[in-house]
């Protein structure tokens, strides 16, 4: 094989390795549209929907509001629960110690889109606020067992 070959089939594999972790990318709920991919891989939206569309990742293009591929159960995202259960615990723990009490601040703290924070507080029962704009309200209603001790 020459050099072009191997030069070639180096450039696939990277490709190939790029395809792949915005596939992990995309299973730990880091990126849900091709915006955010972008933004977390330092490439274009127009790449990001290349390897998207590659990978089988259905990732929303937000300017369409349309996932890049057709949602299938073989393409669906695949979350690791061990691994969700982690965010829940720490997402609750930053709330509960008040590090991060909006979906913005703990979006920014835990470096995960506000979407995905928002739908981990749900699961979580976690009352964040909404942020400005809001007034006081909370993604989760305050009850017995999610109001925190500082409220």
């Amino acid at each position: 094989m020459g050099k072009l070959g191997i030069l070639g089939d180096a450039s696939n594999e990277k490709r190939n390795q790029r395809i792949m972790k915005l596939r992990n990318a995309f299973n730990d709920e880091q990126v849900n549209t091709l915006q955010e991919a972008a933004q977390l891989t330092g490439y274009t939206v127009n790449t990001v929907a290349k390897w998207a569309r590659d990978g089988d990742i259905p990732l929303v293009d937000e300017q369409t509001n349309q996932p890049v591929v057709t949602l299938t159960a073989a393409n669906q995202r695949r979350i690791n629960e061990q691994r969700q259960i982690e965010h829940l615990n720490y997402l609750s723990m930053i709330f509960n110690k008040q590090e991060a009490i909006t979906i913005a601040a703990c979006a920014q703290k835990m470096g995960y889109p506000e979407q995905t924070i928002i739908s981990w507080a749900k699961e979580g029962d976690v009352p964040l606020l909404l942020g400005a704009g809001y007034g006081n309200q909370t993604v989760v209603p305050l009850n017995d067992t999610n109001t925190p001790a500082w409220a």
